[in-house]
């Protein structure tokens, strides 16, 4: 008797099947279940069409089983049998690729042509990965590292460019005019040295007077009442001459003064930058940092620190009264607050309005440690997104009541709880990208609606993501660094997620991998800063 063919010429393997195939329906020389079944002419064996087609042509010309003559003319096609084979249900010939059909064996053929999980190869030049039929659009245009990328608002940035060449301009004209005052300030200094060398030679004259009045002074004690009479008009002719000295050397304090602070202004002047090295002709306003795993160790979770962009440099501000690492921060009616933290329910404001800046406890306190969450102002109102509680991760939207004490209404739940997530206001809605539970690093995307209270999943990012810093520009989020899914290592993707779509359009990535990280817009520009952290999770 033959051997077992290949099934991809002949029988059917049994495991294929939905359900366990009647011995009956296999073929007698492959032992797999009938694939095109013919049978001799009087004694019904029954085979597969190509098993028994190559037995006959490497064999005599008899039936394997009954040894009657047999050609492939003579063969005859079991047509009840047949009708039986075609409603036994069979799996893909791609389900190792991860197709899940199982389809009736007349309609296997159809089915696999039209399969989404057909190995085909990436069209997209140097790529030739071979992906699945149904994935090949999406790899093209969104996964494939040689895929075509359309530019990003190409208008913007040319209208950008060219407000950027008038601030230039303008610039220009500002350090010429610049330069002709220092020029002035410089012939007014030369005028106030000539000054000074002029009053140097008159205090050197008195002196020489003053010298001459004591040595008549000591004679004037030898001579008469008449003599000390005239000496002591000299001496008063000498005290209106020093006063006169006097009054002159406070006018040329008062002038060096007032030089003096024309000299501050010039070197303020020369600080400026120049046209080459290029600004942005928009409002700045200075960035604070607060708190942290980071600073001196008297001061650790305590300290702060503000950047002057009128400076251009960071200046050490009074500490926080307590420690808050890991907290939430927001500006609400000119009051910058910072909220709880490991090990903290305390709430720390800072008046910007007020100088010197100086830290206040805030009266109230949240009525639970948290850490890893999130607070956002929406219209006046303080909302607070879930966060590590008592043990746990939180998935409670509350709205904060600034009360004494603080009072934490629940507005809604979400799906499941989160920390560690990034979250942005909008005009009508707040989104809330990716986090961490217990379950770990999640992909998600919520968007939360204040006014029904109501949550409803959008288009998720294109991987789990936390720790990542987040900031706002136009309709869409910037994601920078954070930590993957399964991972300590920090990332340097930065990509944009649009608030209306869902969709998600990759940024030049940053020079190094960051998390743990924060990040704040002034006009056009992004600024990404690091805090030190230890994992944990």
């Amino acid at each position: 008797m033959a051997c077992c063919p290949t099934e991809e010429k002949y029988g059917y393997e049994d495991c294929r099947f939905k359900k366990d195939v009647d011995e009956n329906f296999h073929c007698s020389i492959c032992y797999n279940v009938l694939k095109e079944p013919r049978t001799c002419r009087n004694n019904d064996h029954i085979f597969c069409l190509a098993c028994i087609t190559q037995h006959l042509k490497v064999n005599s010309q008899t039936c394997p089983e009954c040894n009657e003559h047999l050609s492939v003319d003579t063969l005859r096609r079991p047509r009840v049998l047949n009708n039986m084979l075609s409603k036994l249900k069979i799996n893909c010939d791609h389900a190792s690729r991860g197709c899940p059909q199982f389809t009736c064996l007349e309609d296997l053929k159809t089915h696999v042509a039209n399969c989404g999980y057909a190995p085909v190869l990436c069209s997209n030049a140097e790529c030739g990965m071979e992906i699945n039929k149904q994935d090949k659009v999406h790899h093209e245009t969104e996964v494939c590292d040689y895929r075509k990328v359309k530019c990003h608002d190409c208008r913007q940035i040319q209208e950008d460019v060219g407000t950027l060449k008038g601030s230039l301009m303008e610039l220009d004209g500002k350090v010429d005019k610049a330069m002709t005052g220092i020029k002035k300030l410089d012939e007014k200094v030369e005028a106030a040295k000539e000054m000074n060398n002029e009053m140097n030679e008159k205090v050197k004259e008195i002196n020489e007077k003053v010298n001459e009045i004591k040595k008549k002074v000591e004679a004037s004690s030898r001579q008469t009442k008449m003599e000390i009479g005239e000496v002591k008009k000299d001496v008063k002719d000498t005290k209106d001459n020093v006063s006169k000295v006097n009054k002159d050397v406070d006018e040329v304090k008062v002038m060096m003064i007032q030089m003096l602070e024309k000299l501050n202004m010039l070197e303020l002047l020369n600080k400026l930058p120049s046209p080459t090295e290029g600004m942005l002709n928009t409002p700045r306003e200075d960035i604070l940092v607060a708190g942290g795993y980071a600073g001196p160790s008297h001061v650790l979770g305590k300290s702060t620190e503000i950047y002057s962009w009128e400076k251009n440099g960071w200046f050490e501000m009074s500490p926080m009264n307590d420690k808050h690492t890991e907290a939430s921060s927001f500006i609400y009616k000119d009051q910058f607050f910072v909220v709880s933290g490991v090990s903290s329910k305390a709430i720390e404001t800072l008046n910007l309005d007020e100088l010197p800046l100086k830290w206040t406890k805030f009266l109230g306190e949240l009525p639970y440690e948290y850490d890893d969450h999130q607070t956002v102002v929406y219209q006046q109102n303080v909302i607070h997104i879930g966060g590590f509680q008592s043990g746990t991760w939180s998935n409670v939207i509350s709205e904060l009541q600034l009360t004494s004490p603080c009072i934490m209404k629940q507005l809604c739940q979400m799906p499941k709880p989160r920390g560690a997530h990034g979250a942005e206001v909008f005009e009508d809605k707040v989104l809330i990208l990716g986090g961490y539970n217990f379950d770990g690093t999640t992909d998600s995307v919520l968007e939360f609606d204040p006014k029904r209270n109501e949550c409803k999943a959008m288009p998720k990012l294109p991987s789990a993501l936390c720790v990542m810093a987040t900031v706002r520009w136009r309709d869409e989020v910037v994601l920078l660094g954070g930590l993957g899914k399964d991972t300590h290592q920090s990332l340097n993707d930065v990509f944009m997620y649009n608030s209306k779509t869902g969709k998600t359009t990759a940024l030049p990535s940053m020079l190094e991998k960051r998390s743990y990280c924060c990040a704040v817009i002034t006009g056009n520009t992004i600024i990404v800063m690091v805090r030190t952290r230890q994992m944990d999770f």
